[in-house]
């Protein structure tokens, strides 16, 4: 009868601990929120987060000296927060947001018959990296003359484990059409890994020139940028990009958050892959997407040369910063050198 006692409160003490335990990361990650999307300013956001917390290090405090009401407690007011958190939308949180240059506008498709019209493609021209004339264009495309569909990854800050991860397809008539999931920041507002996590970033699937999206990054912004060939086929190609335009529908019709781990430019992408090649899995390098295209050659995605290593190809598929002397920037750029 004892030794049973005994083995009840210590279950029982178990279970208290890691309850606590949690509700402490709960806290931490409600405190966020509440700092985050409370809709409060200056000191008062400051103060709320730190009472909430104070709170909740109380209530556990206070249920670790044997009272089980403090885990009642803290639960609840944390509940309360991650119910606010959930329904918030981004109609709602975004209502009145006025959006930086890069991203002012939401491209959307029209369809007719085989053919669909994309408006807001972006083709921005850049003196610097924050000196542009903005310019968007319309640009019709054949859905049945898809041809090729080229991965890109772009690494800043000579970071090897993280890159912008982008795809691109090519048409019959001789156009190109890139797209980069990326996120939409508001006016003032410069991006960061916490504030990723709590709802302040809008979601945005970028279509635009590869003279913009890729020249941008290559000679303003110096990073490096390589951009691989697929063995998709046409056939692939086309499903993909139909695809995407289907996903670009959606958005249009109902904006999403991005979010620093779960809804970024590379798991935002991954999916849409996998669906014409499910040997795409899930791998750690899709988390740290700077070795996404390591994977993607061990898979046999990329198209290569025969007997080629990843370095060798990655080498290759380097693009130069300053072309100049080329007439089509698309074309220059995929030419093996």
């Amino acid at each position: 009868m004892v030794k049973s006692l005994l083995q009840t409160n210590m279950l029982l003490t178990a279970c208290k601990y890691c309850g606590s335990a949690v509700l402490l990361l709960g806290g931490i990650w409600c405190a966020g929120a509440i700092y985050y999307t409370g809709n409060l300013r200056g000191t008062m956001r400051g103060l709320t987060t730190v009472l909430f917390f104070t709170a909740v290090l109380f209530l556990l405090a206070w249920s670790l000296k044997g009272n089980w009401l403090g885990l009642l407690d803290a639960a609840i007011i944390e509940t309360v927060v991650l119910g606010h958190f959930l329904l918030l939308s981004p109609q709602e949180a975004f209502r009145h947001t006025r959006w930086q240059k890069p991203w002012l506008h939401r491209p959307h498709a029209v369809f007719s018959d085989s053919k669909v019209t994309i408006n807001f493609v972006r083709d921005f021209i850049y003196r610097t990296a924050n000196d542009y004339d903005v310019n968007y264009t319309n640009m019709t495309v054949d859905l049945e003359k898809v041809t090729a569909l080229d991965v890109i990854l772009s690494h800043w800050d000579g970071m090897a484990n993280v890159a912008h991860t982008m795809i691109s397809f090519s048409f019959a008539d001789g156009q190109y059409l890139a797209f980069s999931m990326e996120t939409r920041l508001p006016q003032n507002i410069r991006q960061g890994f916490l504030p990723g996590l709590y709802k302040q970033y809008g979601l945005i699937m970028v279509l635009g020139t590869e003279e913009d999206i890729f020249k941008l990054r290559t000679d303003f912004r110096k990073e490096e940028l390589f951009l691989y060939r697929t063995n998709a086929t046409p056939e692939q190609a086309e499903k993909l990009f139909r695809k995407l335009l289907c996903n670009l529908t959606e958005m249009h019709r109902t904006p999403r958050y991005y979010n620093s781990i779960f809804s970024n430019c590379t798991t935002s992408l991954v999916p849409l892959l996998r669906e014409i090649d499910p040997a795409i899995r899930n791998d750690l390098r899709m988390l740290f997407n700077g070795y996404s295209d390591e994977l993607l050659f061990e898979l046999g995605f990329l198209r290569c040369r025969q007997g080629e290593t990843f370095e060798q190809l990655k080498r290759r598929r380097k693009v130069a910063q300053y072309l100049t002397n080329y007439d089509n920037y698309s074309a220059a750029i995929r030419t093996d050198i």
